[in-house]
């Protein structure tokens, strides 16, 4: 109970050391995924997020995992693809193999090892937690992507986050390399990610594209 308390806290005594303020700009996507209740949806092809839903709602839930024009959903730090569980669509995602990370140095999608969502959870509701209470939503989630933040200094508010790069397969079976590079907003409150990434729309595995300025 105590670690929830904190994650509360944290939203207000939040210092995370390793964060760096990244101005909006193509290839990086900044939202505020601090809710507890929503799911955000986000397409690659449009660049951002196309729609959301409560996380408790059923039918809403059942609406979007049948929908193709989402890649990714955010809850907090809780991520979805459209796969498995989670939609109807071609996705998934692997943890990119490299000794040291380099995420530039990332040319190629592979063809193969992309985990589509399994059954899990998220917290919804601690509106009880005083008294022992904690509410769930149940869900699918991109089990790669599961502790790619995790709040190492409660009492800080510290995050600590994985030095690894992501490659989503997206609905319609085309690729993206993502960086997730933290959960903090630029007055360093928890619940705003950061995430870098490079989109190929042309449906092949070439990932070595420039970002425009």
């Amino acid at each position: 109970m105590a670690g929830f308390c904190a994650c509360e806290i944290d939203r207000l005594w939040d210092k995370d050391y390793l964060f760096e303020v990244v101005e909006p700009q193509d290839g990086v996507f900044i939202y505020d995924c601090s809710s507890y209740f929503d799911w955000q949806f986000f397409s690659f092809a449009e660049g951002g997020i196309i729609g959301s839903c409560d996380a408790k709602d059923s039918v809403a839930n059942e609406e979007w995992r049948k929908r193709t024009d989402w890649d990714l959903a955010f809850h907090r730090q809780n991520i979805k693809t459209n796969s498995g569980v989670s939609g109807v669509g071609a996705g998934g995602v692997l943890k990119y193999p490299q000794e040291v990370f380099d995420f530039d140095a990332i040319m190629e999608a592979p063809e193969e090892g992309y985990l589509t969502d399994a059954p899990d959870s998220v917290i919804y509701d601690m509106s009880q937690m005083a008294a022992g209470n904690i509410g769930y939503a149940h869900t699918g989630l991109a089990q790669p992507l599961k502790g790619w933040a995790v709040l190492t200094d409660m009492m800080n508010g510290v995050w600590t986050y994985v030095q690894s790069a992501f490659i989503v397969r997206t609905a319609d079976g085309k690729y993206a390399k993502v960086y997730l590079k933290n959960f903090k907003s630029d007055i360093g409150v928890s619940g705003t990610i950061t995430m870098q990434y490079v989109y190929q729309s042309d449906g092949t595995i070439n990932l070595d594209i420039k970002q425009s300025d």
